[in-house]
């Protein structure tokens, strides 16, 4: 099975996961004295010791979730990235970018800094369902962006051409018509 291929089954099992879970969460959910799946202020909700029980104090918390998510996209998109496969590919022995030192601090920096996140996140998720929602919400907006930033820099021949010879950085390719 090719790659395209491979990719599209996971999406769906993704989205069948996905439809499972909420299916059944509603029919299972017993909200009679449950403060989870509510949304907007309220007198007793409280994220992180905040008393939020005004529409200005709820719309701050969404601010910030919406910086702590950009910065998240951000970060796991584009930086995490560029470490990841600087340390952990194999095959990558030489590197030109960056000293071992600045390498070892900047990989150990950014995952400790991304697990601190993810921390201060699980917190704030499990407070109320509209919050984690937004939250999401907010994350895949900003990757809308930071995805077509990373296509852009890439070249894609699908359909429209043939590799006809690949050395090291240089690419011939023929134009099928």
């Amino acid at each position: 099975m090719d790659t395209n291929k491979k990719v599209w089954l996971c999406l769906i099992g993704n989205v069948i996961t996905m439809i499972i879970v909420i299916i059944l969460v509603s029919i299972f959910n017993d909200n009679k004295n449950g403060k989870y799946f509510r949304f907007g202020p309220y007198d007793d909700f409280i994220l992180i010791g905040i008393k939020v029980d005004s529409w200005l104090k709820w719309s701050l918390v969404l601010f910030f979730i919406g910086l702590i998510k950009g910065c998240d996209v951000l970060v796991n998109e584009i930086g995490s990235p560029i470490l990841g496969f600087r340390v952990y590919n194999p095959d990558c022995k030489i590197i030109t970018d960056f000293t071992k030192n600045e390498l070892n601090f900047l990989t150990n920096a950014m995952w400790f800094s991304n697990n601190f996140r993810s921390l201060l996140m699980v917190v704030v998720n499990i407070s109320q369902f509209d919050i984690a929602l937004c939250g999401v919400f907010i994350s895949e907006f900003i990757s809308i962006f930071t995805v077509r930033y990373l296509l852009n820099e890439k070249n894609f021949t699908k359909n429209n051409y043939h590799i006809v010879n690949q050395n090291d950085n240089d690419i011939e390719i023929q134009n099928i018509v």
